[in-house]
């Protein structure tokens, strides 16, 4: 009788442990699928494309129809259609102030995705995706736009030698003043006149945009300090996308806007939209800090210029990510870091030098030491922009730009390869429950045969 109250029990113990290991796998393949499903855009219906009241539209998606308005001032619409689609019947009516209003009727979906195109006078498209599903248009949200908020929370401060090399490559003195000179008094020449800070920055942004060419040759070969520094931006008007950054956020520095550059994924022919959110660096742009919220820009994507084979091409500027929305600029970026420079402080690089002290530069409160693969930075957490660095590589329309100096590794805000990890740490625990089961039941089996070969015995005798 002991034998099989033993046997019971032992029969009972692997019961539940083998239910445990069950529940267990079942509770992580649910994990799993959660997670993908939490990946899937969700659905919105509406999309105010920029903040920018004289360049912008609201675009509403109906049950058969799509809905547009808005203006576009200084470059009235053309047209308004799906790139994708069949038969479609537009509306469109546009006002000599660039104010416009149209109705797009689709009569088919040839594809599950599509993109808005909206024409400009000038020639330039300005694009935006759209899905469909079950007979239905809507626009995708990644939740990327969460994500790009979430990094400006936490700007990283950089150093004095830093500022110093994103001005000049020499790194002297005289150098360092003589360029700072030069942005000083081209800021002042683009905001002449021109009343408040956010019409200051769109003028300034508008003239990066338009006077500075993307260096497709220096992607393509080797993108270096020489390549991003300022004082050579401005010398040889060309550079790749961390040039832009540098020259915007110092420009508007002068003015006494402050600025801060952000690194991360845009789309590109590698990375496509479903891919940002676990993309490596390739591309950097600007967030500037005015009334009390952050003003995306990006320089880069707004000008079609391009250098390339030694030659100036001259190309289509417009402002569609001038003040971006945040959902609008969730379809083709996704930011990782954002880095604040002192442009005008950088002779303190020189005096630090000459008193040999290590008196701290930064005037941000206390802060916690983050390490990346390749370097290591300091997180600063203040509300509003503070410093920048970094070049990385750009991918304007869908190009790219490679980090010269100390690029910092993708720091992803999101959680999601902690939460790989987590799982992964699950599966030396089911395997060892595992083995018990394992052992537990052939102890089992064992007292079975055990308590058979008795029973026998004592029926014979």
């Amino acid at each position: 009788m002991q034998v099989m109250k033993s046997s019971e029990i032992l029969r009972i113990c692997s019961f539940f442990i083998a239910f445990a290991i069950s529940l267990s796998l079942c509770l992580s393949a649910g994990a799993e699928q959660s997670n993908t499903e939490n990946k899937k855009p969700q659905k919105v219906y509406e999309l105010v494309t920029s903040n920018n009241p004289v360049y912008s539209c609201k675009i509403s998606i109906f049950s058969r129809s799509i809905v547009l308005s808005g203006c576009y001032k200084s470059d009235p619409v053309k047209d308004v259609t799906l790139r994708n689609s069949g038969t479609i019947s537009t509306t469109l009516k546009s006002e000599n102030d660039g104010s416009f209003t149209a109705t797009i009727n689709p009569s088919e979906s040839l594809k599950a995705d599509d993109v808005i195109d909206i024409t400009l006078t000038s020639g330039v498209h300005l694009t935006y995706r759209v899905g469909f599903a079950n007979g239905g248009w809507y626009f995708p949200d990644n939740l990327l736009s969460e994500q790009n908020g979430k990094v400006l929370e936490k700007i990283m401060p950089t150093s004095a030698k830093s500022w110093a090399g994103y001005l000049t490559d020499e790194l002297t003195e005289e150098s360092v003043r003589k360029t700072l000179d030069e942005i000083k008094y081209l800021s002042d020449y683009i905001a002449k006149d021109i009343k408040g800070d956010y019409n200051k920055t769109i003028a300034i942004a508008n003239w990066v945009s338009e006077n500075i060419y993307y260096d497709r040759d220096a992607r393509d070969s080797s993108v270096t300090q020489d390549t991003i520094c300022i004082k050579n931006v401005l010398q040889r008007k060309r550079t790749v996308c961390a040039g832009y950054s540098n020259l915007f956020c110092a420009l508007l520095e002068a003015q006494g806007i402050k600025a801060v550059n952000i690194k991360g994924t845009v789309t590109s022919d590698d990375i496509a939209y479903e891919e940002l959110a676990d993309g490596q660096v390739n591309h950097e742009w600007s967030a500037v800090w005015l009334d009390d919220r952050w003003v995306i820009i990006d320089t880069v994507w707004n000008s079609g210029n391009k250098y390339e084979k030694g030659e100036y091409r001259k190309g289509k500027c417009y402002q569609k990510y001038t003040d971006i929305s945040p959902l609008a600029l969730s379809f083709d970026h996704c930011a990782y870091l954002a880095e604040g420079r002192y442009y005008f402080r950088a002779t303190e690089f020189f005096e630090k030098q000459e008193t040999t002290t290590t008196t701290a530069i930064e005037t941000a409160p206390p802060e916690t030491t983050v390490k990346t693969e390749q370097t290591t930075i300091t997180e600063a957490t203040e509300s509003k922009p503070q410093e920048v660095s970094s070049v990385t590589e750009e991918t304007e329309n869908n190009t790219s730009s490679v980090t010269p100096e100390s690029s910092a590794t993708a720091i992803h805000p999101d959680n999601g390869e902690a939460q790989t990890d987590e799982e992964k740490n699950l599966w030396p625990w089911i395997i060892a429950l595992a083995i018990i089961a394992v052992i537990l039941i052939i102890t089992d089996i064992g007292y079975l045969i055990f308590f058979k070969e008795n029973k026998d015995k004592e029926n014979k005798k």
